[in-house]
């Protein structure tokens, strides 16, 4: 095969792809309103949706953790306890897998609703005043506001409740430095911190008060070990034990928060330091959609025209 036959060959391929490629722009070009119409609804539809949503705030509390020393080494102490059913300590639990446990935890959450009335904040008259819009504007939130129903299932409600809180709850420890973030999400930027605040006091005394009924078990071991024993060198090293947990029970009892010191407070965010929505970003993903949308929608009706027309011409042909 010659080179010229090459040419004539692939030139009709060239001359079909840009007739088609032609075709596909007259195509969206005679459809352009449709595409124009679908593009504004969805951004108009868009738009009203992200004035009406209120901005979200986070406040943050950061701790540092209070380093343990590693106790002495219990020899045949250890052992002797833990047949006594006494825990000794010594666990590699850290605070954030701690505050995270009771977190997750329903008993402990349901309690510090119920403890702090936070169902009762949530659910009151005017919940959301202190909403924050875009532009200042809530008049298209008032519109679409759902009414409370006045037969509620409280216990529901309280469990759907605890479920949001997990959520908005966040606690993170960073690898490298140990800090414990406790963050928490809200609408409401000034009830934010009140809420980190309320739980790093009430998740913390419980840690503590556990913590301080395990070393009482402790002290009452050895005291009664103490007690019985003879042996000048057993009874050195069960009075070194005493003095080392008793040390432990005064460390815990000095921190205001459980095996941490407070490196920064929570605090109201600044009103603009809103974390979501991100108003800019949905109306950007919604004008790309649409404009998709618009073109697949010409290209599809296209499609059925020129279907219904063959029909037409074989029909008539027939």
């Amino acid at each position: 095969m010659t080179t010229n036959n090459v040419v004539q060959e692939c030139t009709p391929c060239i001359e079909e792809d840009e007739i088609d490629l032609r075709e596909l722009w007259e195509t969206i070009k005679k459809g352009k309103k449709t595409i124009l119409l679908i593009m504004t609804v969805v951004i108009a539809l868009t738009f009203i949706y992200v004035l009406k949503l209120p901005n979200s705030y986070k406040s943050e509390a950061i701790l540092i953790p209070t380093a343990q020393e590693g106790g002495a080494s219990l020899g045949g102490l250890g052992g002797l306890a833990a047949m006594a059913g006494v825990s000794l300590g010594g666990g590699s639990m850290t605070p954030d897998i701690a505050f995270n446990s009771l977190l997750n935890n329903y008993g402990f959450m349901k309690e510090f609703v119920e403890k702090n009335h936070i169902y009762d904040y949530y659910t009151r008259e005017n919940y959301d005043e202190d909403y924050v819009f875009a532009l200042g504007f809530r008049g298209l939130y008032e519109l679409f506001k759902s009414t409370p129903d006045e037969e509620v299932d409280k216990e529901k409600a309280v469990f759907d409740l605890i479920k949001k809180l997990q959520k908005s709850f966040s606690i993170a420890a960073d690898k490298k430095s140990g800090l414990i973030t406790i963050s928490y999400t809200d609408y409401d930027r000034m009830y934010a911190p009140k809420m980190v605040n309320m739980f790093l006091k009430d998740a913390s005394q419980y840690l503590v008060e556990n913590g301080l009924k395990n070393i009482d078990n402790r002290l009452n071991y050895f005291e009664k070990e103490m007690a019985r024993v003879e042996a000048f060198e057993l009874r050195k090293n069960l009075s070194q034990m005493i003095s080392q947990i008793l040390q432990e029970k005064v460390m815990m009892k000095s921190k205001q928060y459980y095996q941490c010191d407070l490196l920064t407070a929570p605090e109201a965010p600044y009103i603009k330091d809103k974390t979501k929505p991100k108003r800019g970003l949905i109306l950007v993903v919604a004008f790309i959609t649409s404009m998709i949308l618009g073109i697949f929608l010409v290209f599809f009706l296209e499609f059925l025209r020129n279907n219904k027309e063959e029909k037409d011409n074989i029909e008539r042909n027939v």
